[in-house]
């Protein structure tokens, strides 16, 4: 007997397959419930956040307030110098973090200065985290980024382990083709070196670390962050006595804050509790003081979850206040916990 043969084409058979196919994945589609696709997580806060500083302080962090996310963060030992970015001003900083001082010398060239008692009677002056330009350690340098030439002594502070790093010499040269120029040596005149610091559009400061020479760019897109938790430097007058301090400032491109008080209930606050009359251009508004530090036997930070800052930031208002402790889990300082919501 013949066997008759089968032309079947392969296009008919993947098309039987695919078939038999669909139908098993129907059959199997209906013995299992459908899972359904997670949301995103809309704020609806007050969240806690806890800003990681770390043990030593070293690192300094940018938040955003309108995406309630931490967005960048390096060490504040990373310069010596900051310069100004914004349109039309050139203020130039110190590195109060590093509790920097300045002095003036009255003198105009570099090998002039060869000592610390090459210095003006006004004495030496740090750099404040209000970030006003009538508290800027060094001052007016020059007009309209036209240098005056005078030369200056600087206290380098103290590094990350608290040792004293040194003094330099260094002089101000004219800001031509957006760039800052600076030159700098040890008293001697030894390791002397001139840089070009170039501006940076969408930056508030550019800094300078004297040790490498490097022009460094730390900070975020001005228009990206809101607050920054760092160490900084205060006067307590009546003690005669600079000071480092933990806290927050606010960036003077998109953000301001005030002290509300400490007497109100935080939950219950709304847009209409905002007094636009408050806010200042100082950038240490919320500061340091919502935690007190134990003298004696306790030696340790508490945190004043009673005192409740606003915050602007673009045309958006928050309330703000820290909360829980200022430690991590083992018992590492440098950890504090804030809420943050936005008022409306």
């Amino acid at each position: 007997m013949t066997r008759k043969r089968f032309n079947i084409r392969s296009g008919s058979v993947r098309m039987f397959a695919l078939s038999l196919l669909l139908v098993a994945v129907a059959g199997l589609s209906s013995c299992f419930k459908e899972k359904p696709i997670p949301m995103p997580k809309i704020y609806d806060g007050p969240d806690v956040f806890t800003a990681h500083i770390g043990p030593g302080y070293i690192k300094q962090l940018y938040f955003n307030a309108q995406t309630f996310q931490f967005v960048d963060s390096n060490s504040h030992f990373l310069y010596d110098m900051a310069f100004d970015c914004a349109p039309g001003s050139y203020n130039v900083y110190i590195n109060g973090s590093k509790l920097m001082f300045a002095c003036h010398t009255g003198k105009y060239n570099l090998q002039d200065v060869t000592s610390l008692n090459d210095t003006l009677s006004n004495g030496w002056k740090e750099e404040f985290g209000s970030g006003l330009p009538t508290q800027r350690a060094i001052g007016d340098w020059g007009t309209n980024g036209v240098s005056a030439g005078e030369v200056y002594l600087l206290n380098l502070g103290t590094d990350s382990d608290g040792n004293n790093i040194g003094f330099k010499k260094m002089q101000m040269g004219d800001c031509v083709g957006n760039s800052y120029t600076v030159t700098f040596s040890n008293l001697d005149g030894s390791d002397q070196h001139k840089v070009s610091v170039p501006r940076r559009s969408g930056r508030n400061k550019v800094y300078l670390l004297f040790a490498d020479q490097q022009v460094r760019d730390l900070e975020p897109d001005n228009t990206n962050w809101d607050m920054l938790f760092t160490r900084y430097s205060i006067y307590f007058t009546d003690q005669n006595l600079p000071y480092l301090v933990t806290g927050v400032l606010t960036n003077p491109n998109k953000s301001a804050a005030y002290f509300m008080d400490s007497t109100s209930n935080f939950d219950s606050l709304t847009l209409n509790n905002v007094d636009a009359s408050r806010f200042t251009p100082a950038l240490d508004n919320i500061g340091y003081e919502w935690k007190l530090y134990g003298l004696g036997t306790s030696g340790r930070y508490t945190i004043k979850p009673s005192y409740i800052y606003v915050l602007r930031s673009d045309s958006r208002y928050y309330k703000m206040r820290f909360i829980g402790t200022f430690y991590d889990d083992q018992g590492n300082e440098g950890y504090p916990q804030f809420q943050i919501d936005e008022l409306k």
